[in-house]
């Protein structure tokens, strides 16, 4: 074929064209091709990571330590109902912090028996009701404090003796550090897996007694780098010595991969608890924050200084202390009985039981006798029968002994009614031989003479006059009743 210099020239433009999409073609499947292989990859990561399964396991090992912070705030309202009529609404407002070193002392007898003990560095709060400003904080000396959980119970306790109330509830918060780890799941999980939580664990965490019901679970919602994100969701009823709770729960929780550790815990949470015997009600929302860190060394809890504590708990660690901040006189109790009432002429106690009111303790200082000079059993029964006027029935038993320190106590039982409803009432007299007096009275309902058990007993044998001025004026008789 013979081509001329035109023909030459055609030729050459259409090669170049061809050429041209040629070009186009293939950078195009290239790029399609690149886009598919990052899309094949992708979507490889995608089901490699969502095939990942992860053991979110917290271990704990004895002289094991980590440092922990907590910030809680909470705003609401408190209900109160004095008169047994009408509630009243005022405003509330907490802002706690709590910073602790922790170090693990036992993890035995089960896997999930965790006992360490704590020291804490910072242990105040703001609590404002309507106008009323507190500010507690832990003492110095009360700054070690035992904790422990096991399969069906949590208690904080001080090794040095018993707490008073106002310090257990400064520092007995949600989001216990040793009760974290029970948010993890059992089994190795996913990224989008959920579990639940063990009732009895979301109880104590929320500072519940008993969870009646509960939808709150927890989930796999990421993991980036070395740290899983769980979140726990829900709704929660439960009641706390028997009287309703319910609570809508949001949580995050950080876990890191590489320490086996939650890092980080923060929920969020609305809360609507009825009014109790002892106890006001209240709708509140509440924020909690705590961070946890490993801790190499701590100052405070060496070996040398463990070594000198009484780590195990006595039969007797959950007893709390009682001191009358106007009267004087103190005492120690088990923690079911709530201080009501704590003026220089009255203090009242009441020990609720599972939202059962089972007896009131009525304490008064009477004024003081001639030194050496005791009341007689049947001067004390006479005192007792004209106190009780109409409700007096008999008298069941009468006894006098001495403590150990001198005291003088007298003790009578009755039985009686009161609004047609069997009553039975416990009056103590208690003297020492410089003319210190006080009158102890507990009532209950005859049917609740078993749940009482003899709960007067530990008050009684622990009851001191404690050293204060002012003496009492008001004229009172043996009973605590006035003479005017």
């Amino acid at each position: 074929m013979k081509y001329d210099d035109r023909t030459a020239i055609v030729f050459a433009k259409k090669s170049r064209k061809l050429a041209n999409n040629f070009t186009k073609t293939a950078s195009f499947v290239l790029l399609l091709m690149a886009a598919t292989l990052l899309a094949a990859a992708a979507c490889g990561a995608e089901t490699s990571n969502s095939k990942t399964t992860y053991d979110l396991k917290q271990p704990a090992s004895v002289g094991q330590m980590q440092a922990v912070q907590a910030v809680l705030e909470v705003r609401g309202e408190l209900k109160l109902n004095p008169d047994g009529s009408k509630v009243t609404k005022v405003p509330l407002l907490v802002e706690g912090n709590l910073a602790y070193e922790e170090r693990f002392v036992d993890t035995q007898p089960t896997p999930w028996s965790r006992r360490s003990v704590r020291y804490y560095t910072k242990a105040e709060a703001r609590i404002k009701v309507d106008e009323g400003l507190l500010a507690p904080k832990l003492p110095e000396e009360w700054r070690t404090v035992c904790a422990q959980v096991d399969a069906d119970r949590s208690l904080i306790y001080s090794p040095m003796g018993p707490l008073k109330r106002e310090q257990l509830d400064l520092i007995d918060v949600q989001g216990n550090s040793l009760l974290l780890p029970r948010l993890l799941p059992e089994q190795p999980v996913r990224i989008g897996d959920r579990w639940e939580i063990d009732p009895s664990i979301l109880a104590r965490l929320l500072g519940l007694d008993v969870v009646v019901d509960s939808n709150v679970t927890c989930s796999l919602n990421d993991v980036e780098g070395q740290t899983a994100i769980i979140e726990i969701s829900g709704n929660v009823e439960g009641a706390v010595g028997g009287v309703s709770s319910e609570i809508e729960f949001r949580a995050k929780s950080n876990y890191d991969l590489s320490q086996n550790l939650i890092t980080w815990f923060a929920v969020a949470m609305r809360e609507k608890r009825a009014i109790g015997h002892a106890e006001p009600g209240f709708e509140v929302t509440a924020r909690l924050r705590v961070t946890i860190a490993p801790l190499a060394k701590s100052e405070k809890l060496t070996d040398a200084y463990l070594t000198e504590l009484p780590l195990e708990a006595s039969p007797g660690a959950g007893l709390l202390s009682f001191q009358a901040e106007k009267a004087r006189f103190q005492l120690i109790h088990d923690r079911r009985w709530r201080s009501m009432l704590d003026r220089r002429d009255l203090c009242v106690l009441r020990l609720v039981d599972r939202g059962d009111l089972i007896a009131q303790c009525n304490i008064s200082e009477l004024p003081e006798s001639e030194p050496g000079k005791q009341m007689s059993l049947e001067a004390f029964q006479a005192d007792v029968q004209r106190s009780l006027g109409d409700k007096f029935g008999q008298i069941v038993e009468g006894s006098k002994s001495t403590t150990e320190d001198g005291k003088c106590v007298l003790r009578v039982l009755v039985a009686g009614m009161e609004s047609e409803i069997p009553i039975q009432w416990v009056y103590y007299h208690v003297s020492n031989d410089a003319g210190r007096r006080a009158a102890i009275a507990f009532t209950l309902e005859t049917k609740l003479v078993e749940r009482f058990a003899e709960a007067d007993r530990t008050l009684i044998e622990t009851f001191q006059f404690a050293d204060q001025p002012e003496p009492i004026e008001a004229r009172l008789d043996a009973t605590g009743e006035s003479r005017s």
